[in-house]
């Protein structure tokens, strides 16, 4: 498994609503080994498969239980797991959850966004199994998060156009953006 580039707003591929995948063979394994690698190498909870150049309907996650946060959420059952989503498709929402969110596409920059606050998602995991999740709290928070990525929205497009507004000058002021290349496995 390999360490993947993480592309930055505003390439391209971020914009990129991810095609379907069909073919769950070794290379698409692969793929998500390398997904795992790069999301914990970057210290990431939640990875896109177009946050890698990649406009495919991939995503996995990983939230951490960390100790020191206990006072503002309880263990859950989704902690310390890895998860593949493929092809995922939100089910049911319901609720509303405000929350502080980042993007290892947008390094260093957090803000709120609101999002429901429970749903049900339905996926296939990497071999083609099919499997359905109801999530709450952060896990919520990070499966609507990287869906929306694979639909091409960047939780900038979830703020008020005010904030997007700072936060799009802030990132342009960052340099050149390598990564506009969108391709699929």
């Amino acid at each position: 498994m390999n360490v993947l580039t993480v592309v930055e707003w505003p390439a391209e591929v971020l914009k990129t609503k991810s095609k379907d995948v069909a073919s769950f063979d070794e290379q698409l394994r692969q793929f998500v080994a390398s997904m795992h690698a790069t999301m914990d190498a970057a210290g990431g909870i939640g990875l896109a498969a177009n946050q890698v150049g990649m406009a495919t309907r991939v995503i996995t996650i990983r939230i951490p239980w960390v100790e020191e946060d206990s006072g503002t959420e309880k263990r859950e059952w989704w902690h310390d797991k890895r998860f593949t989503f493929v092809n995922p498709v939100i089910e049911k929402k319901s609720g509303r959850i405000r929350w502080q969110e980042g993007c290892l596409s947008f390094p260093e920059i957090f803000d709120f966004v609101d999002r429901a606050a429970e749903i049900s998602v339905r996926a296939l995991d990497e071999h083609g199994k099919e499997f359905q999740i109801s999530a709450n709290g952060l896990m919520s928070v990070c499966l609507q998060h990287e869906i929306d990525h694979i639909d091409g929205i960047v939780f900038i497009d979830r703020m008020s156009r005010l904030k997007s507004s700072l936060i799009r000058k802030k990132m342009m002021r960052r340099g050149t953006f390598d990564g506009d290349e969108a391709s699929e496995i």
